[in-house]
């Protein structure tokens, strides 16, 4: 925002709220990264303690998994120790196996593959290689322990978990046994045994490959990451993390191994859960990032509402009095008696301010009403007298014998009824400071249309003028050189090439507060000297060159510099450009009141 001071545009200063949160808020500033940091030092403390009890949580969750895995896998180095080093007879290795099934129950399968993929000892006694299976073939490419899941296994026809475990004969890898679990033998559903506010618990094998689910296996696509490979927590630290699902919903996940480096367990919580929610995008996080902010706002409202209270609303109340002062120089009589001393005794000067002002102004109007009524009544009585003056002349003329006396004399009521004309705008209009010279200069032509035939030819007058604002001491010297100008341009206009005597008066506009002042006739080079010869040696009137004279000297008055020449299109021009001025009262005169001109 800016205001006029002074005549200069200034930027308004900024309101007092404005600064006094601006300040404020500069002082909050350390209390605020304080608050920051340690809200985000206390949210990263609350989200890995709540990590590490989703991973702990998971673990005693996937117990059940864990431990089922863990006895194949010993039980599959217990048949690798003993029976590995048996396999020159199939048959008998077979009953074994078989017989190991019957005494060990929760295996459906049992069988010991050699490192060309041989399985011949198995506990069904059939031949089987490893040939015929792929997943079989890939142990043969890369040993090691591994467990899958067969929907439906080819042996068993169900849904069985087949644990492969490598084992060695003195020393060097000689095959793997292979037990197969049921499904059906693992953890269902959401048992007593763990909690029961996670969406889902899976195990994953080194492959990223899901093994068991407790819910089922078909449905749990939908709920894992969507851009996360699993396999990539294969060998990784214990973790928990949010993200969205296939599904499109944020989820938090807790990963913790349960055989490192082969079985993964994978806990799908519930947002319900406390440890989740703290792990969540929506978490402490936030609330970390919004405490200092909420702190600024709460401090800013409180100091605003308070300082508005106590200062701005009774501030912007004052102002708005001064305002109606200002416009209607009225001043309600109205106190808020909860306004604070100090602004309670500026509202009282304010009043004692707007009283003096008032008196003051009362006066002056009072003053300058009767002045201006006397300087009405004075340029009417001018203007009563120059008619007067014009009367007598009048008298005389009619009683003058001698042409050349009655040429003079007319020639002076000519110019004592200009004075008439401008002195009667004068007292007519409002402001006595400001004259308008278009109309009074179009007043003045329709006062001199009399003069309108020369010669016995009818004059073609054309008057063009704007409306202007001028102050009197250039209103009556325009008024008296355009009278000048267009009684000489009538005197001596002669016709023109289309036989039409024209005479035009144009007074316009420039920029730059200027104003141009116009006066044509058509004539000719000698029209002058033609037209004072036609005119008997009697009745030429006052004597030559005395208007030319007048009009330089009314020219001067107006600070403009006349030209007067014959223009290539064959008509005479008279013109005067001329600088606007303000009014400026004189020293001795009373404020308001115009100058009286001085002729």
């Amino acid at each position: 925002m800016k205001s006029l001071a002074g005549g200069v545009w200034q930027r308004r200063p900024t309101g007092l709220a404005a600064r006094i949160i601006l300040f404020l808020s500069l002082a909050l500033v350390p209390i605020g990264v304080v608050a920051y940091f340690q809200t985000s030092k206390l949210a990263e403390e609350t989200r890995l303690r709540s990590q590490l009890s989703l991973v702990a949580l998971t673990e005693a969750a996937a117990l059940g998994e864990r431990e089922t895995i863990l006895r194949a896998q010993g039980g599959a180095q217990a048949l690798g120790a003993t029976l590995g080093q048996r396999l020159g007879d199939p048959v008998e290795c077979s009953d074994q196996l078989a017989a190991y099934l019957g005494a060990s129950p929760g295996y459906s399968f049992a069988g010991i593959m050699t490192l060309d993929g041989d399985v011949a000892c198995n506990s069904r006694g059939i031949p089987l290689s490893a040939a015929e299976y792929p997943r079989l073939q890939r142990i043969v490419d890369e040993p090691g322990a591994t467990a899958w899941l067969s929907i439906r296994g080819a042996i068993s026809q169900r849904s069985v978990i087949v644990v492969a475990q490598p084992y060695f004969v003195g020393g060097e890898l000689a095959g793997h046994v292979l037990l197969s679990v049921p499904s059906v033998l693992l953890p269902r559903g959401h048992g007593e045994s763990g909690p029961s506010d996670f969406d889902d618990l899976i195990t994953i094998n080194d492959h990223g490959e899901i093994l068991t689910s407790r819910e089922e296996v078909g449905d749990v696509e939908r709920l894992l990451p969507a851009d996360l490979d699993l396999q990539s927590l294969i060998g990784a630290k214990s973790q928990s993390f949010a993200a969205r699902s296939a599904d499109g919903e944020t989820r938090v996940y807790a990963a913790a191994p349960l055989v490192p480096g082969m079985i993964h367990a994978i806990g799908i919580w519930s947002r319900k859960n406390a440890e989740a929610q703290a792990i969540s995008v929506d978490g402490l996080a936030v609330m970390a990032a919004a405490l200092p902010f909420l702190m600024w706002a709460a401090s800013v409202i409180v100091a605003f509402l308070a300082v508005n209270r106590l200062v701005i609303r009774h501030i912007k109340r004052l102002s708005r009095r001064m305002r109606a002062f200002a416009l209607s120089r009225r001043v309600p009589a109205i106190r808020d008696e909860a306004m604070p001393a100090e602004l309670a005794d500026m509202e009282d000067d304010f009043l004692d301010m707007a009283d003096a002002i008032l008196r003051d102004e009362a006066q002056q109007e009072n003053a300058l009403r009767e002045k201006t009524i006397l300087l009405k009544e004075v340029h009417h009585r001018v203007k009563n007298n120059l008619q007067l003056i014009s009367s007598i002349m009048n008298m005389q003329i009619r009683q003058s014998r001698s042409d050349e006396t009655r040429a003079i004399l007319h020639r002076l009521q000519d110019r004592v009824r200009s004075l008439a004309t401008i002195h009667r705008n004068l007292y007519q209009t409002e402001d006595l400071g400001h004259v308008n010279a278009g109309a009074l200069l179009k007043d003045l032509v329709q006062q001199m249309e009399q003069m309108s035939e020369v010669s016995g030819r009818r004059v073609n007058l054309t008057v063009s003028a704007d409306d202007i604002e001028a102050v009197p001491d250039q209103a009556v010297p325009l008024s008296l050189l355009t009278a000048e100008a267009m009684t000489n341009a009538m005197k001596y206009a002669t016709p023109g090439a289309d036989g039409i005597t024209r005479v035009s008066i144009r007074l316009a506009r420039l920029a730059a507060g200027r104003a141009e002042l116009e006066v044509l006739n058509s004539s000719t080079q000698n029209s002058r000297a033609e037209a004072e010869e036609a005119v008997p040696q009697g009745m030429r009137g006052e004597p030559a060159g005395l208007g030319s004279k007048l009009m330089m000297a009314f020219a001067t008055q107006l600070g403009g510099t006349l030209e007067q020449h014959h223009t290539e299109t064959g008509e005479y021009r008279v013109y005067i450009n001329f600088a606007l001025v303000d009014f400026t009262p004189d020293p001795t005169t009373p404020t308001g009141m115009p100058n009286v001109p001085d002729y």
